[in-house]
């Protein structure tokens, strides 16, 4: 477990992400499972952390977006 603190403007955000999200049945996501999710959807959006389905498939964005030289 690690402890980091977030400016306000981004506490700002994760309040709100975590608000948009709070509908029965699910109750209300903790800041740790808010701060989870944005992190994998990011990790996974940049292909550092596998897609679900996909354990061998990890390309990282900057990787990918290499043009090759012709």
């Amino acid at each position: 477990m690690i402890s980091v603190a977030i400016e306000d403007e981004l506490l700002d955000g994760l309040e709100q992400f975590i608000a948009d999200r709070d509908e029965p049945p699910r109750g209300r996501m903790t800041y740790d499972d808010a701060v989870n999710v944005i992190v994998r959807d990011w990790l996974m959006s940049q292909g550092y952390v596998p897609l679900p389905g996909e354990a061998d498939g990890i390309t990282p964005a900057l990787e990918a977006a290499d043009v090759p030289e012709a």
